[in-house]
């Protein structure tokens, strides 16, 4: 067993992108200083890719070079455990809660079905998004491209994750030309695979070109590389607007991916291997990320969209600096639960099918 990979700065990055997307769903703040975070809000679900495929082919690149080859069996179980039993926790959970609860937070059978074969973000792109368990789309995103990832590594070493990184990045931006010629809506583009593809691939690229190397950069520098990246993804926000109904127009709409990636990337190297001492709430914030990112539109519909029923929520929605605050609370203390009491006797187990340890659970 190979000495454990963790890296505590990328949990701070993961609180950074699940604070972005959280941020990205508070459209009812009409403030107009605010507008440009909800806009560039969303990418941090880009974020969360780039994160989630640089960790990924980091660890095989490590566990081929230690073993040998990777063992694709013990990958598939490692997914499965880690994102399966929460996943279909708040799956059915939200279809339980539909029947209670008509409305937005009704959940077809067939979304149910769809989400259960990993094709939630298709049964979106058709149908339009659904109430509480609508930020499980992404999930089934990150496992389709995890489909293959394993085999290539294992088979084609380098050479592959090269191959398959710049086929899925120019792959990307064919399809937002079509779909920007075709005149598509915003969430149609949004939940696409291919389109969200280029950011795994290029976390995969950044594994590649990192690998045993450390980014060695002042704090100036890391400082002025985030305030550009950011830069990028507000430009991003303002060239595709995910909150408008509005048809997207191609060449601004393949500007602002190429803003987004860019943007990334640049928040992500400004992070990684920074050597100051990251603060514990924002690690352990990271942590129970995953949880944070399943439950947090729960606690927003419970707020802010239950007037009719509950109308003692009327106080939280005339009073949004309470109301927001209580949800995010809310959703870390859930969070918080969850990873203690069901998600680490399941990563705990998970250890045992792990070649290279990672974070201890």
């Amino acid at each position: 067993m190979a000495k454990r990979y963790y890296r505590p700065e990328l949990d701070a990055l993961r609180f950074f992108a699940f604070a972005s997307v959280f941020c990205d769903h508070l459209t009812f703040v009409k403030a107009r200083w605010f507008q440009p975070i909800i806009e560039a809000g969303a990418f941090g679900m880009c974020m969360f890719f780039m994160l989630s495929a640089y960790l990924i082919i980091t660890i095989l690149l490590r566990e081929k070079e230690t073993a040998g080859t990777v063992n694709l069996r013990a990958f598939a179980i490692r997914r499965i455990l880690r994102i399966w039993p929460l996943y279909f926790l708040v799956l059915f959970g939200g279809y339980l809660l539909g029947h209670f609860y008509h409305g937005s937070a009704t959940v077809p059978g067939r979304a149910v079905l769809a989400f259960s074969f990993l094709l939630g973000n298709l049964y979106i792109l058709h149908n339009g998004w659904l109430g509480p368990v609508g930020s499980l789309w992404s999930l089934s995103v990150e496992e389709q491209f995890y489909l293959a990832v394993p085999a290539i590594v294992r088979l084609g070493g380098r050479r592959g994750i090269i191959i398959i990184g710049i086929v899925a990045i120019s792959f990307a931006y064919i399809v937002l030309l079509r779909l920007g010629f075709h005149g598509a809506p915003s969430r149609v583009i949004w939940v696409n695979s291919f389109v969200q593809f280029q950011f795994f691939a290029a976390g995969g690229l950044m594994a590649l070109w990192l690998y045993r190397r450390t980014v060695l950069l002042s704090l100036l520098q890391r400082a002025a590389i985030a305030v550009a990246g950011l830069a990028f993804w507000f430009e991003g926000g303002q060239l595709f607007p995910l909150q408008t109904l509005a048809a997207a127009r191609p060449l601004p709409l393949v500007i602002a991916y190429v803003f987004i990636l860019l943007g990334t990337f640049l928040i992500f190297i400004s992070i990684l291997d920074i050597q100051i001492g990251i603060p514990r709430p924002l690690v352990y914030l990271g942590k129970i990320s995953y949880g944070l990112y399943l439950f947090f539109l729960f606690f927003l519909w419970l707020i802010f969209d239950t007037s009719d029923r509950f109308p003692r929520m009327l106080f939280f929605q005339n009073h949004k600096l309470i109301g927001i605050p209580l949800a995010f609370g809310l959703t870390v203390a859930t969070a918080a639960l969850s990873y203690h009491f069901f998600e680490r006797p399941i990563l705990k187990f998970k250890e045992r099918f792990e070649t290279i340890h990672t974070r201890p659970a």
